[in-house]
């Protein structure tokens, strides 16, 4: 009983410090999100969801974000995986690649941005390049081309990252396995599928779910390359909820931010579901 009591004493910061700053004002918003009125509030039930789902700004912020989550999210982690095992090969300066792979996670937004301002702005040096061939010039900020610009931004910037992640669990791993699967005449790819793949699964999952996570904060770069009212193709779900939140429109703002909770709550439950599953599957086998 008495190590229960520290136990709890040690981690009564932590829960306090939790239900202060994010679960109580989760509840508030969750509160605004089934309300309306100013002072006092009424109970409306989910009409601010229909009426939601109804704008056309909040549909076209949704299909941008789920692109951007679909298109970034894999790509990342698969050259992310790939890398790391590659760079398990690579005996003489392996830590100096891996910390290299940090600097763009570190450097400060403002500066990236002036960097890719400098390439593609309409005076931009890519545009130079175009006028200096007798090729047409393109508006790569202000057009379709601002998507593609916003997914190689999130590359550059989180791919080292879920490197160092997972070269850290690769180096956990003995070598006396591969040894012994060697010895057994099992080739590369063998011992990366029943050896690597099943170790590194657990590690995958949480960086899916840290990738995720991550791709909801995509706003700065966005809003610094093209301001609060950007081209389509790169309008999110954080333009929609600034914009109203300046509006003073809580309603879209706190039904915005709940279901972007759910969603997150969601993805991280299925996925969770499927590592129980496929880890009891594999106790049992």
């Amino acid at each position: 009983m008495k190590k229960k009591k520290k136990g709890f004493l040690l981690a009564f910061p932590a829960i306090s410090g939790f239900l202060f700053f994010y679960l109580i004002p989760f509840l508030i918003v969750l509160w605004y999100s089934v309300s309306f009125g100013i002072g006092k509030r009424e109970f409306v039930g989910l009409d601010n969801y229909k009426e939601l789902f109804k704008n056309t700004m909040f549909l076209l912020a949704v299909k941008n974000t789920c692109k951007y989550m679909l298109v970034t999210i894999p790509v990342t982690l698969g050259t992310a995986l790939c890398i790391s095992v590659i760079l398990q090969q690579i005996t003489k300066g392996q830590k100096i690649f891996r910390l290299s792979f940090l600097y763009p996670i570190i450097m400060p937004i403002a500066s990236i941005v002036l960097v890719i301002q400098f390439f593609f702005k309409n005076n931009g040096f890519l545009n130079l390049i175009l006028n200096f061939f007798y090729l047409p010039e393109k508006d790569w900020l202000h057009t379709s081309s601002a998507f593609w610009i916003i997914c190689i931004l999130y590359f550059w910037k989180f791919v080292g990252y879920y490197i160092f992640i997972y070269s850290s669990r690769l180096q956990m791993i003995p070598k006396e396995y591969y040894e012994y699967a060697s010895l057994h005449g099992a080739g590369k790819w063998q011992s990366f599928y029943y050896i690597t793949c099943p170790i590194l699964f657990p590690v995958i999952l949480f960086t899916l779910i840290l990738s995720i996570m991550n791709a909801f904060k995509c706003y700065r770069e966005a809003f610094l390359l093209g301001g609060t009212h950007p081209d389509n193709s790169i309008y999110f779900l954080q333009h929609f909820m600034n914009n109203n939140l300046q509006n003073l429109n809580y309603q879209k703002v706190s039904a915005s931010a709940t279901i972007i909770t759910v969603f997150i709550l969601f993805l991280s439950g299925l996925i969770y579901m499927i590592y129980y599953f496929l880890k009891r599957r594999t106790a049992d086998a």
